[in-house]
């Protein structure tokens, strides 16, 4: 291979192997719940200008796991602004609304 096509392979590969990075908090009780809730957030300015908290609007005040994701295309945001703008999508799932245990007399 020459010299010259090495690099573009290389970005080729690159460019087709590159998958979202995702990293998940799950709280001590997990839940299979359908209740799920998504929103795009961007932080600019490497977190210096503070956006608004995002309601989780659960009915059970609780939430069960958190992920944030990044795609090809988020990246490249942040790249090509050096870090100033970098967007996040991030997925959270509410716990079910617990349910009151019956005392039998």
């Amino acid at each position: 291979m020459s010299k010259t096509r090495f690099p573009a392979v290389l970005l080729a590969v690159l460019s087709l192997t590159t998958s979202c990075m995702s990293t998940r908090l799950v709280a001590h009780h997990d839940s299979d719940s359908i209740q799920s809730n998504q929103k795009t957030k961007v932080t600019y300015l490497w977190g210096l200008l503070q956006s608004k908290d995002i309601p989780a609007g659960c009915e059970s005040n609780s939430l069960c796991n958190v992920t944030t994701q990044t795609n090809f295309g988020f990246i490249l945001v942040s790249a090509v602004t050096l870090g100033a703008v970098v967007p996040q999508k991030v997925v959270w799932n509410c716990c079910p609304t617990p349910e009151e245990e019956e005392v039998l007399k």
